[in-house]
């Protein structure tokens, strides 16, 4: 996805940005798509011609990154209390208000996300001067999702500070503030300061400024322009987006988000039509059933005229039961007490007499007791019920003196 930083600098005599036909606004802008970069500067008046150029010149304000100067933008960190982000958020203005010199109204406040219990990490600019820059862009004919300062993409480790050349001024910027100041001011900004390391972007700190700071400072050149360095630290920095609250822009609704929203819809069409059939077909299975019950009871009138005719179907149905009786035997199934019995009583033999039976219809199991010569006769009976499709278990065997009583269930095997 092709990405597009845009990068002001706002020249002398044109710091109100004012809406005149001459401006002295440059953008610099650099293109990055997946496989190449494209790079240049450009007036107010002739950005807009640069999209007719570029074929893969983005649209979409996610893809527009607004790069504004560091000392338009005052960042600040505090301790806010509160149990909820909710808390913090109402109460951050007034915990900012002591740190600014201004009415905090006239202030706009964007911040990372908040965490209670935490410092919030807080970018303001004046509500004016953010409305400036909007308008600014949009005489460029770009509406810019994020917009960051200088300051915000160049936040150092602790004791370091990054420095950016410009062509008459040097941004400083350390890990809690940044600030521009006059090249020949540099050298006693940077003795102030107790630092470790020194990174140089866009230009080199000559060798008589060298000499005369501290002989552990580590001085590090990028030899990158300064704009090259700042897009590249876009992703590492995560700099907080001033286009926040009223300022915030709306996302434009993309192709795979309306395909979404079309499933969704199909889906709701499916669900209606579903429930409207299974409406329509309760409704014709309940007056199917009504109709049913309404001529049950008229034939039961019919055949026993002398009864009182039943209120309920279920009293209809047990009235009919008790009527025509129960006759559980003659269902079709071929398995059952005379099958069983007639089974087990091919694998009894002459000198093996049956005492009693008992046969549960519901478990297909019969219960008898048996007399046999001697326990040697249970594992043939067994063999020969086995191979009448009867599985047998003993569930008692006594010595009753001259012959075994032993009780046995017979089910199929």
């Amino acid at each position: 996805m092709p990405k597009l930083f845009v990068r002001t600098e706002v020249q002398e005599g044109d710091k109100e940005l004012l809406s005149t036909d001459v401006q002295s606004l440059r953008l610099h802008w650099r293109l990055l798509t997946d496989s190449s970069v494209e790079s240049g500067t450009s007036s107010l008046e002739e950005f807009p011609l640069l999209q007719d150029i570029h074929a893969h010149w983005p649209e979409s304000p996610q893809d527009i990154v607004a790069i504004i100067p560091g000392d338009e933008v005052l960042l600040l960190s505090c301790e806010v209390p509160g149990r909820s982000a909710g808390t913090v958020k109402k109460a951050l203005p007034y915990a900012l208000e002591e740190y600014v010199a201004g009415d905090i109204e006239n202030l706009h406040i964007a911040h990372e996300k908040i965490r209670p219990g935490q410092p919030v990490k807080c970018a303001l600019i004046s509500k004016q001067r953010l409305s400036q820059w909007q308008e600014c862009f949009s005489r460029a004919a770009i509406s810019p999702g994020n917009i960051v300062s200088e300051g915000q993409l160049l936040s150092a480790e602790s004791k370091s500070c990054a420095l950016v050349f410009g062509e008459f001024e040097v941004m400083i910027a350390t890990n809690d503030e940044s600030a521009s100041v006059a090249r020949s001011e540099l050298l006693g900004f940077l003795s102030n300061m107790e630092l470790e390391k020194v990174i140089c972007v866009g230009g080199e700190l000559t060798d008589i400024e060298t000499s005369q700071l501290d002989a552990n400072l580590i001085v590090e050149n990028d030899l990158r322009d300064g704009f090259e360095y700042l897009v590249s630290r876009f992703t590492a920095a995560t700099p907080i987006n001033l286009l926040q609250g009223e300022y915030k822009v709306a996302r434009p609704a993309n192709g795979s988000g309306n395909a979404v929203v079309g499933i969704f819809a199909l889906l709701g069409i499916w669900l209606i039509v579903t429930m409207t059939s299974f409406a329509v077909e309760g409704y014709w299975a309940e007056s199917r059933a009504n109709e049913l019950t309404d001529q049950a009871t008229t034939l039961y009138k019919e055949y026993f005229p002398t009864d009182s005719a039943p209120v309920t179907t279920g009293q209809l149905t047990r009235r009919l039961k008790a009527k025509l009786g129960t006759q559980p035997g003659l269902d079709t199934n071929p398995q059952g007490f005379v099958d069983l019995l007639s089974r087990v009583s091919g694998s009894v033999t002459g000198t093996n007499k049956i005492q009693s039976l008992r046969f549960n219809h519901q478990r297909m199991e019969l219960t008898f007791e048996v007399l046999l010569p001697g326990f040697n006769e249970l594992d043939p009976l067994k063999e020969r019920s086995a191979s009448q499709g009867v599985l047998l278990k003993v569930t008692n065997a006594d010595n009753d003196g001259s012959s075994i009583r032993a009780r046995l269930s017979a089910e199929y095997n």
